[in-house]
C-alpha cells in the first residue's frame, strides 16, 4: 500500500494500473493535439482559398478567416 498525493491509500494494483495508464494518457493527448492541428491548418487553407470577392459577398475580411479557424476550440 501507498498513498496518493490527497493521502488516500492505493494498493499496488492501483499503483500499476496508474504507472501503465499516465504514458497512455500522454500520448492521447499529445494524438488529440495533432488532430486539431491538423483541422484548424486545414480549415485554414480552405478559408484562404477564397478569393477577396467571396469574402466580401460574405462580409468577412482576410485577418476574420484566422478567428474562424480558432475559434472552435475542441
Amino acid at each position: 500500500m501507498s498513498l496518493r498525493p490527497d493521502n488516500t491509500l492505493i494498493s499496488t494494483r492501483e499503483m500499476l494500473l496508474e504507472l501503465l495508464a499516465t504514458p497512455l494518457r500522454a500520448i492521447g493527448s499529445v494524438l488529440k493535439g495533432f488532430a486539431t492541428s491538423t483541422a484548424r491548418t486545414q480549415t485554414l487553407r480552405e478559408l484562404a482559398a477564397i478569393s477577396d470577392e467571396e469574402l466580401q459577398a460574405r462580409g468577412l475580411t482576410r485577418a476574420e478567416i484566422v478567428t474562424m479557424a480558432f475559434r472552435n476550440d475542441g
